[in-house]
């Protein structure tokens, strides 16, 4: 699908309203809120006008996913699956054609409740909060109209991590796959910003 831009009250206000009350866990918790300072400080810097505000009257929803999940669309409840160890959320919107196209009008982000240094192993430690930040981050901009991956492997909207274990887990880092850039930070490609500022 292609991206898909906010609804034109969102638009104009330039904020979106975010909704984090679910994120309990300690590591997601700092991720969420870190992510959130830092991109907003990367959008003004941009001068992409918009910025992600935690709060009532969200119409972004961030949550931990057990394995299962479901969300409000159209009036009966949507479910998916997410597995809880791997290296990445997901993010569904609630986007709505008024005849003149997709317009979102709601978005919820889903996290793994234990991403693992090794999926394979459970065993494995979770993953540090630097790469909870890098996934959550990506979903962010997920939710903010980007509906698909840059095919260039750089910057937050790579489509899949290599994970850079580091020796204690806040030391932990990961790199779009076949490319040798670390994140964090959050560095957003050139293309990511072109399509950011098409929405925004």
């Amino acid at each position: 699908m292609a991206d898909v831009s906010w609804n034109s009250a969102v638009r104009n206000s330039g904020v979106v309203k975010v909704d984090v009350s679910k994120v309990t866990a300690p590591g997601w918790k700092l991720a969420t809120s870190t992510a959130i300072r830092q991109l907003n400080a990367a959008f003004k810097s941009n001068d992409l006008n918009v910025q992600l505000e935690a709060g009532d009257s969200a119409v972004v929803s961030v949550g931990l996913s057990a394995g299962k999940y479901k969300f409000p669309s159209n009036g009966k409840d949507t479910e998916g699956t997410l597995r809880t160890d791997i290296l990445h959320g997901v993010t569904r919107g609630v986007d709505v054609d008024y005849g003149r196209g997709f317009s979102r009008e709601r978005a919820y982000i889903f996290l793994p409740q234990h991403p693992k240094v090794d999926p394979q192993n459970p065993k494995s430690r979770d993953v540090g909060e630097p790469v909870m930040r890098v996934m959550v981050a990506h979903e962010f901009l997920h939710a903010l109209g980007l509906d698909k991956h840059d095919a260039g492997l750089e910057g937050l909207m790579a489509g899949s991590w290599t994970l850079n274990e580091g020796g204690k887990a806040a030391d932990d880092a990961v790199s779009p796959f076949g490319s040798t850039t670390s994140l964090p930070p959050l560095v957003l490609s050139a293309a990511t910003w072109t399509r950011l500022k098409a929405l925004w």
